[in-house]
């Protein structure tokens, strides 16, 4: 039986010398069934704080008011959540003054983040590295117009089922998944996806805590975050 991962990504702040550090947030569902269910939930959310905004106000990060945001977060807890935070200052000036070096490091960036949640939810025994394995990415259109991303889906293609070999340095990453894969990759307009609102607001708030502690000692790191209390089927 194929067994599906639903990931949805968006990013917070942008790779570029005039911001500290750059987010990517996101939210992980092991069945359409969950994932139904957190849209369903999410959208009667949304469509009652949005009284107090208009009708046709998308819900975003920078526009939210932080009683409503709470009210959001506290029901997105209750889900998978992770994110890619990276430290900008510690990013070569080359790849942050090219548009196509840095759409590389992004390229390269997401998909170690999600090579991170494959083997964490492998680990904690929720997907089988021998079974099928189906994963659905979503992510906000507007950051690869910003950034250009590569072939995303060969690239982890290549990280989770073929491994890959880097002649240049004597060095090889061994696959992870030993069964049939599928990657869909959906590029989404977030104003009419609710999965990729959602990793919007995430990602912005996981940023705003980040920027606060200013405890950063590294280039990039990844944050996987396990549901606050178990989500009901």
């Amino acid at each position: 039986m194929e067994q599906s991962v639903y990931i949805n990504l968006d990013d917070s702040g942008k790779l570029n010398k005039n911001e500290e550090i750059s987010v990517y947030g996101g939210l992980v569902f092991l069945s359409k069934k969950e994932k139904d269910k957190f849209i369903t939930q999410y959208r009667s959310i949304i469509s009652n704080i949005k009284e107090n905004y208009g009708e046709n106000t998308e819900i975003k990060n920078t526009n939210i008011k932080p009683g409503d945001k709470r009210r959001i977060m506290n029901y997105i807890k209750k889900y998978y959540s992770v994110a890619l935070i990276i430290q900008n200052s510690k990013v070569y000036n080359y790849i942050i003054s090219d548009k196509a070096a840095r759409g590389r490091f992004l390229d390269y960036s997401i998909r170690r983040l999600i090579k991170d949640i494959m083997v964490n939810l492998m680990k904690d025994e929720k997907i089988n590295s021998n079974k099928p394995i189906k994963i659905i990415i979503n992510i906000d259109e507007q950051s690869t117009k910003s950034n250009g991303y590569y072939d995303l889906r060969y690239g982890l293609m290549e990280e989770l089922k073929y491994g890959i070999n880097n002649f240049n340095y004597a060095s090889s990453i061994s696959p992870i998944v030993h069964s049939k894969l599928k990657i869909n990759l959906q590029y989404q307009n977030s104003k009419y996806c609710y999965l990729v609102q959602a990793a919007d607001l995430l990602a912005g708030t996981i940023r705003r805590k980040v920027l606060d502690q200013q405890d950063l000692n590294m280039i990039w790191y990844c944050l996987i975050i396990p549901p606050r209390k178990k989500a009901t089927q």
